[in-house]
This record gives C-alpha cells, structure tokens and sequence, in this order.
C-alpha cells in the first residue's frame, strides 16, 4: 500500500522524533516501511542512510546514500565488500525502473556505471522466456532485478 505525500512528510517527523529521543530501532523500522513505500524517493533515502551513518553501519549507509550526491568514499567501498558483484549491487537498491534522469551529474554517472558493470557481469539479464513477461525498454535489467531474477 502506498503512503500519502502527507503521511510521508508525518512519517519522517515522527522519525526525527523518535531519534531526538535515542529510539534509532523505531527510527530505523519507519524508515525502512518509507522506503518500501517509496523506492525512487531520495527525500526517504537520505535519512536512511543517515540513520545507518549514526549507528556504524558503513554497508548499510552507502548502499542508501548510494543514489545522492553526497556519499562518502568509505561507505561506498564497505557497500562494494558486502555485495562484491554489481548485478546483487544493482539488486540492493531495490529499484524498478531507471531514475538516472532524477539523479545529480555524480549520482547518475555512479548509476550508469553500475549499469554497465552489472550489463557486462551478467551477460544477457533477461533469460529468453522471460523477454514477454518484462517490458521494452532500453533497461531490461531493471525489469528483470525488480522480480527479484523471477518470471512472473
């Protein structure tokens, strides 16, 4: 179920509540409902990563601060060791389309790079019987990544 823009906004103040009170699990459970909610959203990915900066997890925070400007070499690289091959890389980023023209000039070279990679890593993203179940477009693979490998 989607959430409103307006139980959006509510949703993160009651995160930064939750956080000026030191509760990061509650913080953390909100935020991770938002970004289920709301996968392409960078105003919902930023506090995530944020809140996983807070509490030391490197991986966790570059895989979310991944798709914004701002992203620290470190985290970037703690991502890369816990998911080393680019397509599960692609995959943890949990998108269903291509955002890159939403994205800020580095965002959207690391996000075009990825893409490259993972094109290269995998070969051919999309097994033959599944080329009707996925839509034409130019990014197959977002298809593809977004059914978990699966045809449906």
């Amino acid at each position: 179920a989607r959430i409103s823009a307006m139980a959006k906004r509510d949703v993160l103040s009651r995160v930064g509540a939750d956080l000026a009170r030191g509760h990061t699990h509650v913080a953390m459970q909100r935020l991770v409902s938002l970004t289920r909610a709301y996968p392409h959203d960078l105003e919902v990915r930023e506090p995530r990563a944020a809140l996983n900066r807070q509490i030391g997890n490197w991986p966790e925070a570059g895989r979310w601060s991944f798709l914004g400007e701002h992203v620290e070499p470190a985290e970037l690289a703690a991502f890369v060791r816990v998911y080393p091959s680019p397509f599960g890389r692609l995959r943890a980023l949990r998108l269903r389309a291509d955002i890159s023209d939403s994205l800020g000039p580095l965002a959207r070279q690391r996000f075009v790079d990825l893409m490259e990679e993972a094109r290269h890593e995998a070969g051919p993203l999309v097994p033959p019987g599944c080329r009707r179940a996925v839509a034409r477009t130019q990014w197959r693979s977002w298809a593809w990544a977004g059914r978990g490998g699966r045809c449906r």
